[in-house]
């Protein structure tokens, strides 16, 4: 006769399996276990699939890290002993609406499992142990999680349909563990790197992430001009200027208790930064034409694709307002760099794409992805998504390397940034000739250069001989 069963998925989630949206990359994984035993055996299947795993003993404290951090999917024994499963459930739903769930325990009864279910868990898993249930259960909830997330934008911190960074590399996911840091305090944070890496998909994350109920507001500091930048940011009493019949409230004003970013901020004129210092340092502003201090409750995001220091040694920029912008820098690594992300995102992009225009979903041959993957995509992840968007549009049924433009099938091999070393070579050599093209690709960044190697910056100093 056959024994009990292990596995139980709920038929509504059988039903939609098909239509649930696949995310390549990445997500966080949350078990709630007071045995320390059985969450190391279920974080070990997790972190064996690429996901990142934290680990809490009790309901309470999982509750709390689901507001303090992204949670994709939460896997929770179901003998916990400080919550019943489910008003745990019912305070997952109301933290996080968007996170998978999933419970394991060996005596659950068939009544609960159905009670569970319609409060939304997706499995019920009676063997523990069985760590290919798991793994099944944890992707199944992480893809359901994912299409809540695209179906379900909510208002304020879990508020903003969040799109997340698609990767692989160790690269994000080291700026994601960065992220997920700064994100709830209310330092100022700058952001840097090429044009086109997603500085304000990163903004954006930030502000998902803080906790802040305000809106996220952002403003292309070199889109404005210099005579109208302040009045963007600081706004104006009535009368102020010619034309400035009733008043008006600046960017710091309407981005209260929000986050505002202030993107291209080294193009903002010298008169205006010192403005913006104050602004800073005061937690006020004066709209222009006005008297009056207004009390200002902003989280100040600032992004650059220039070289800031060097625009403050040659004296385009304050050097104070440049501390005072760089509590924290947050620097995205050009797609060059994190070769490992390319096929996830120009896969991702397809299907965006297709459901954009209401096309189907081309598939893309391996053989075009290792075309994509050794380009240098010198416009960087906004480059290879306007691409992916034309090739669906302009493709058939496939995308093949013959699809690919002439510049990118011609350029591949040459733009590749593959290190080939001749044997033998001492370690000393390989590690040297590492370091030099490093150094190239982060364009003698030395701090770019240490965080793309993974090492501080006191470490690659000593290994270059000092400055």
């Amino acid at each position: 006769m056959p024994g009990p069963p292990r596995y139980i998925t709920s038929p509504y989630h059988r039903e939609r399996r098909a239509e649930l949206v696949t995310i390549l990359g990445r997500g966080t994984v949350l078990i709630v276990d007071s045995s320390a035993a059985r969450a190391s055996a279920v974080g070990a299947v997790a972190s064996a699939s690429g996901y990142s795993v934290i680990s809490e003993p009790s309901a309470r404290a999982a509750l709390r890290r689901i507001v303090a951090r992204s949670v994709n999917v939460v896997i929770a024994a179901s003998d916990m002993a400080d919550m019943h499963v489910g008003t745990f459930l019912e305070s997952v739903r109301r933290a996080n609406p968007s996170a998978g769930t999933v419970i394991y325990g060996r005596s659950v009864n068939a009544e609960d499992a159905v009670a569970w279910m319609k409060a939304g868990v997706t499995d019920v898993i009676l063997d523990p142990d069985d760590a290919s249930r798991i793994r099944e259960a944890i992707g199944r909830a992480f893809a359901l999680s994912a299409s809540l997330s695209a179906e379900k934008p909510q208002a304020g911190r879990s508020s903003m349909a969040e799109t997340p960074f698609i990767y692989r590399s160790r690269a994000i996911e080291d700026l994601m563990t960065r992220v997920r840091k700064v994100a709830p305090v209310k330092a100022t944070v700058l952001v840097t790197g090429e044009s086109g890496t997603g500085k304000d998909l990163l903004a954006r994350q930030i502000h998902a992430l803080s906790g802040r109920t305000g809106p996220y507001l952002a403003l292309n500091c070199a889109a404005i001009p210099e005579t109208l930048l302040e009045n963007e940011l600081f706004g104006h009493e009535r009368g102020a200027f010619t034309g400035a019949e009733r008043a008006s409230e600046g960017r710091f004003e309407a981005a209260g208790g929000g986050t505002l970013l202030l993107d291209e901020i080294g193009e903002i004129p010298p008169a205006t930064q010192v403005k913006l210092l104050r602004a800073l340092e005061e937690e006020q502003v004066t709209r222009l034409g006005g008297t009056r201090p207004i009390p200002t409750d902003v989280r100040l995001i600032a992004a650059t694709n220039s070289d800031l220091a060097a625009k403050v040694r040659e004296g385009g920029f304050r050097e104070d307002l440049f501390y005072r912008l760089k509590v924290v820098e947050l620097y995205i690594p050009p797609l060059r760099a994190r070769r490992q992300d390319i096929p996830l995102l120009a896969v991702s992009f397809v299907r965006e794409a297709a459901e954009k225009h209401g096309l189907p979903v081309p598939a893309v041959e391996p053989e075009a992805l290792a075309i994509l993957s050794g380009y240098s995509w010198p416009g960087n992840v906004r480059q290879l998504r306007n691409l992916m968007e034309s090739l669906v549009i302009m493709s058939g049924q496939g995308i093949g390397p013959d699809d690919l433009p002439v510049e990118i099938r011609g350029s591949a091999a040459r733009g590749s940034e593959v290190l080939q070393v001749e044997l033998p070579r001492s370690l000393e050599e390989i590690e040297n000739l590492v370091i030099e093209r490093t150094l190239a690709l982060a364009e003698g960044n030395r701090t770019r250069a240490a965080e793309m190697l993974g090492i501080g910056r006191r470490t690659l100093q000593r290994k270059l001989g000092g400055d």
